[in-house]
């Protein structure tokens, strides 16, 4: 029987009604007594890491919960982590990109309803959580609404919807059936050795292109390392931009050109307009999603294999 830390760090799933809205309110253990089949499942420990609301959590928080994962490597055969699911993509990309080689499943999951209402998602997806582990899968995912996620290519596509998450540009790791079947897709082995990748670069800003975007935006981010263009279709700046983009990366900051198709890749030979940020010195993010573009940064592997 697998040996499994649960992490758990506030979120949807164990909010409970306050006069002034949700709020995280329930512990780890408050969590796992609503799901009675783990006992025949694997053997638990529980870490309340935090209680947060997800849009609270900071990188700070995420570098938190790799070090422990990498701290208890030896101690555990499995992590799982609640989570709210409005920031789920960014944490679980940068876990992804921190624990490097990891041969032992991370998995992380939410819910849009808490756990022990009407309706709520919250059970099945926790419990999935411990299916899969039991299934033998290895990796840092996301485990939601019978699927299983790679870490770096999950998105939230809906705020309201039941089943609001997808996997971008990559197809699902695996899928887990309503009667709790676990079907995995084939996994490459593992080829390097687990490493904690430390953060490097918090200084990142997000810009997204709008039609008659005032040029002078970009002399205010004169301040940031790293700037992510997020542009139309294929990628590309538009003309009366371009003398601003030239002197922000003259000035040293690295641009990134993504897109703000939900997927697809940029490509920034296909137009003109996309030739010309190229050769001003903006780098393409080709399929990255932005919370993958942004944990890859932090951790200086943006140029590794995905």
């Amino acid at each position: 029987m697998k040996h499994v830390l649960f992490i758990a760090t506030g979120g949807t799933l164990a909010c409970r009604q306050s006069e002034n809205g949700l709020i995280p309110a329930l512990t780890g253990e408050d969590l796992l007594t609503f799901l009675p089949e783990l006992s025949t499942l694997c053997t638990i420990t529980i870490e309340n890491l935090f209680s947060i609301d997800s849009t609270d959590v900071t990188t700070a928080h995420r570098v938190q919960m790799a070090e422990l994962i990498f701290r208890e490597y030896a101690n555990y055969d499995g992590f799982i982590i609640s989570h709210g699911t409005d920031t789920l993509s960014h944490t679980a990309a940068l876990l992804y990109h921190m624990l490097r080689g990891i041969d032992k499943p991370v998995l992380l999951t939410g819910a849009q309803k808490p756990i022990g209402v009407p309706d709520s998602d919250a059970e099945r997806n926790l419990l999935d959580t411990f299916r899969v582990i039991a299934a033998g899968y290895r990796g840092v995912a996301a485990v939601v609404h019978g699927r299983i996620i790679r870490g770096n290519h999950l998105v939230k596509v809906d705020c309201e919807d039941m089943d609001p998450f997808r996997s971008i540009n990559a197809p699902v790791e695996g899928t887990i059936a309503p009667d709790g079947t676990v079907h995995l897709c084939p996994q490459t082995p593992v080829s390097r050795p687990f490493e904690l990748i430390p953060v490097k670069d918090t200084r990142i800003f997000v810009l997204r292109l709008i039609p008659g975007l005032d040029p002078a935006v970009f002399s205010m981010l004169s301040g940031y390392q790293h700037v992510i263009i997020e542009g139309y279709g294929s990628g590309g700046i538009p003309v009366y931009l371009e003398t601003g983009l030239k002197a922000l990366i003259e000035q040293g900051t690295n641009v990134y050109i993504t897109t703000e198709c939900l997927s697809g890749s940029v490509d920034l030979t296909k137009y003109a307009v996309g030739c010309r940020a190229a050769a001003l010195g903006a780098v393409s993010l080709g399929s990255h999603t932005i919370a993958d573009t942004v944990a890859s940064i932090l951790c200086g592997t943006l140029t590794d294999e995905p």
